[in-house]
């Protein structure tokens, strides 16, 4: 493609094909749009379920939410997955000090949320059992081979007894 007539050196028309989606996925906006739909897919589905959710204000906390239920509270990190990577879906489970990622520590987190995207399935995941681990490697619905984490697709049981009404 030529340059528009006018334009400067290091300026590309508007429609280019790299246009605004291209710099928005350089700058880790799509990352953050997917993050954030995670998060509102997951307060959607625990309150569906009856429970009781709340969002703490900043993002001083290593939680994303607090949820009630059976007369506990629990600090909850949601993930969203959509990396498919060798026959299973990769999800990060960790958090940056000073620019390094690190595990969650279980003074920080009680449960980590990992929102498959693509199959629109939950895992409520204990931070007990993945301590000291920064990914997570889930199998899709219905495949055959070993999934470690298997029994805590849709476990939403672990999080206690609902303490509202259920939808």
């Amino acid at each position: 493609m030529s340059k528009a007539k006018g334009a400067s050196p290091g300026r590309r028309r508007a429609s280019w094909p790299e246009s605004a989606r291209e710099a928005a996925r350089a700058r880790g906006v799509l990352t953050n749009l997917r993050g954030n739909l995670g998060e509102v897919a997951f307060v959607h589905k625990a309150m569906t379920l009856g429970f009781v959710v709340a969002k703490p204000y900043g993002q001083i906390n290593r939680y994303d939410f607090i949820v009630e239920g059976g007369h506990r509270f629990w600090r909850v990190q949601v993930k969203t997955c959509t990396s498919f990577k060798q026959g299973f879906y990769w999800a990060n489970v960790r958090c940056k000090t000073n620019r390094i990622g690190r595990a969650y520590a279980t003074s920080e987190v009680d449960f980590v949320a990992v929102y498959i995207m693509r199959e629109d399935a939950w895992y409520v995941v204990p931070l007990g059992a993945v301590a000291g681990r920064t990914t997570l490697l889930f199998r899709p619905k219905g495949s055959s081979g070993p999934d470690a984490y298997a029994h805590y697709r849709e476990a939403w049981h672990l999080l206690g007894e609902p303490e509202g009404p259920a939808f």
